[in-house]
């Protein structure tokens, strides 16, 4: 069981958000609890209580938790560490989920502040060669509906 009560009812709130969007995610509070316990290399001063105040960003964990599952990864401490190309993709598939909610939602504030998140993960030397340019097309895109939102 989850130690947190808020942690809990934030993955209800965005398993509720993927429902809506169609998508059903069996990823649990748990299971989140644990991922933000694995070892990484990525310099991220985000921290699972800092994600709880923002439901989208709770849903991009629970979908890449959700992923990296189906891959047939244990989420074990060195998960990250020791997967670094599957957890980019299931990463990578992750914030394009989150992006198709959002867009849904119309949280304008939400999509300009991925932007540079975004940006980073384009830029990033430890992301393959592939998702980089997966990225750099997304944050084009994103720039380019955000422009048609205006």
């Amino acid at each position: 069981m989850a130690k947190d009560i808020r942690v809990r009812r934030a993955v209800e709130k965005a398993r509720r958000l993927l429902r809506s969007y169609g998508l059903d995610c069996q990823t649990t509070a748990e299971e989140l609890e644990r991922w933000f316990q694995a070892e990484t290399p990525y310099d991220n001063d985000m921290k699972l209580e800092d994600i709880l105040e923002i439901p989208l960003i709770v849903v991009h964990e629970l979908v890449e938790i959700d992923n990296v599952k189906r891959m047939g990864l244990a989420l074990t401490e060195d998960v990250i560490v020791e997967n670094l190309q599957k957890v980019d993709d299931a990463h990578l598939k992750a914030a394009e989920v989150e992006l198709e909610l959002t867009f849904s939602l119309m949280e304008t504030a939400h999509i300009r502040d991925r932007l540079k998140d975004i940006k980073a993960w384009s830029e990033d030397p430890s992301v393959t060669p592939v998702n980089r340019e997966n990225y750099r097309k997304m944050h084009a895109a994103t720039l380019n509906a955000l422009e048609r939102l205006a």
